[in-house]
């Protein structure tokens, strides 16, 4: 049986070779998943863990992927030739759903070495493993993390691992909203994305129509020219893929002053399903999320819902009642979310407070304590749980008591100290510090 494999993981050989098998693993992983929706989730259910799918072999893998074409459709009710399918409704859908496929496929059938050194020929390009120290720790909290990342940036290597290590360790907020703004959402955008940047907060946002490049343009005009990162545009599509058209001016600005960044390979066209997918990471690499305008069933309101999840801030700027383009952050307010009026309320939301390194300490590793004191702004928290957990073991519920914080952010506070090895998870949920 498929499952086999993992049912002894403390026997098996820990990884397939050296770690830069490992990284290649990654990205054949990551680049299949541009192709797949939700088949990292899938293999992270079949294996329990990144760590134990990274420790499988390919053909373990390919196993547990299946062929190409099941997960997508049946081949009985499609045209057969080139000619029907451009004369049923739905052709152009379905060609591109065979060219997927075909894409799919060929990438299942590559080995993963060969398909790594490929993805990494691009100029002006990075591809960031799952276990590369400059992968963002802020995504491990997915339960379905990407693989890796594809990122590009008019600059050279160096400056790319400069921009990447600061996206990794500075306190970064994403402003989010509709496509198409009232005059008042973009005069808020442009005030959040303009002043959120001089305060020393990364403006993350979609590099979409409206909010998103309202946002983004207003970063990039008020970064200071030693400002290294200016902001960082996720994408729903390739890093190489120019979407939507009309931001190509704007796109090419964020790569010379930021960074695009995208869970999907180069040449991977923009389709609907891989945008709820970009709003995940667009709230995983944010310690809050500002939604500035949009419907109830936006792309906004989703993106605050990842975040939500995930135990980050959201925020909402009011509207004028009754309009839908108020309905989401009003619904976000009326569930409890902070008020959004400028800059200095999500400043507030998310701040860092100053920690005294030697209290904190206590017995943990002066290193990882370090690493913590610089990361950004969830640290007064991360203090908070440290301590209560220094009292003994605690459930999550317990730990919210205690700190006087949520259970869901006491879930994602102590999920971010189980990644850094500062906690573990034992029977019946309850926390104990890791101690020297």
């Amino acid at each position: 049986m498929i499952d086999e494999p993992y049912a002894r993981p403390a026997r098996r050989r820990s990884l397939h070779g050296p770690p830069a098998q490992r990284r290649a693993l990654c990205i054949w992983l990551g680049t299949l998943a541009s192709w797949r929706s939700g088949l990292v989730k899938k293999l992270v259910r079949e294996c329990g863990t990144v760590s134990r799918v990274l420790d499988a072999s390919p053909a373990e893998l390919a196993a547990l992927i299946g062929p190409p074409g099941v997960a997508q459709r049946s081949r009985k009710v499609h045209p057969t030739t080139a000619a029907q399918r451009l004369e049923r409704p739905g052709a152009q859908h379905a060609a591109e759903r065979d060219a997927e496929e075909q894409r799919f496929a060929a990438a299942l059938e590559a080995r993963p070495e060969d398909l790594a050194r490929m993805q990494e020929r691009f100029p002006h390009s990075a591809v960031v493993a799952w276990c590369d120290p400059l992968y963002p720790p802020a995504l491990r909290q997915l339960a379905d993390p990407p693989l890796c990342l594809f990122v590009r940036g008019r600059c050279d290597d160096q400056q790319i691992r400069r921009r990447l290590q600061i996206l990794c360790n500075v306190p970064a907020v994403a402003v989010v909203g509709t496509r198409a703004p009232s005059p008042y959402g973009t005069e808020m955008a442009a005030a959040l994305g303009r002043d959120l940047t001089i305060q020393g907060v990364l403006v993350v946002s979609g590099l979409a129509l409206g909010i998103d490049a309202t946002a983004q343009a207003a970063a990039i005009h008020a970064a200071q020219a030693a400002q290294e990162l200016a902001t960082v545009a996720v994408l729903g599509c390739g890093p190489d893929v120019v979407y939507p058209h009309a931001n190509a001016g704007l796109r090419e600005a964020v790569a010379r002053r930021g960074l695009l960044v995208s869970e999907f390979a180069w040449g991977v066209p923009a389709r609907p399903w891989r945008f709820p997918a970009r709003n995940r990471v667009m709230a995983a690499l944010s310690r809050g999320v500002v939604v500035v305008e949009g419907a109830s069933r936006s792309g906004a309101r989703i993106t605050a819902g990842f975040a939500l999840e995930l135990g980050r801030e959201v925020l909402a700027v009011p509207g004028e009642a009754g309009r839908r383009l108020t309905e989401a952050p009003h619904d976000l307010l009326r569930h409890g979310a902070p008020v959004c009026e400028s800059a200095a309320d999500v400043v507030a939301a998310i701040a860092t407070v100053h920690l005294d390194a030697e209290a904190l300490a206590g017995d943990l590793d002066a290193t990882v304590v370090a690493r913590l004191l610089e990361r950004g702004s969830d640290n007064g928290r991360v203090s908070g749980v440290l301590q209560a957990l220094e009292r003994g073991p605690m459930t999550a519920d317990q730990v919210a008591k205690d700190c006087g914080v949520r259970v869901y952010e006491a879930c994602a506070l102590l999920s971010e100290l189980e990644i850094d090895g500062l906690a573990t998870l034992t029977g019946g949920g309850v926390y104990r510090l890791n101690r020297r």
